[in-house]
């Protein structure tokens, strides 16, 4: 079903949790945020491979989003294993 911009909700939903990831402050709630991208993100790919059509501009996008939510997961483990060694 698509929206007003002519983005399926599907399309929307990704890219809402994509965006929440990566605006989330919290360090603590930034794991469960980049996961539940990452679930979405990967039930997207499979709901497009399903579908037929043109559908390369969203297939980049999901890519490009995956990539910058692992660098993002590698910086925060960077960070939180760099604090725990300050701590001790």
């Amino acid at each position: 079903m698509k929206n007003g911009d002519g983005r399926t909700e599907e399309a929307q939903s990704w890219k809402q949790l994509y965006e929440a990831a990566m605006l989330e402050l919290d360090r603590d709630e930034l794991p469960r945020r980049i996961e539940e991208a990452q679930k979405a993100i990967q039930e997207r790919v499979l709901a497009l491979s399903r579908e037929n059509g043109n559908s390369g501009p969203e297939k980049d996008g999901l890519a490009d989003a995956q990539v910058v939510l692992d660098d993002l997961t590698r910086i925060h483990q960077a960070e939180q294993r760099n604090s725990a060694g300050h701590a001790a």
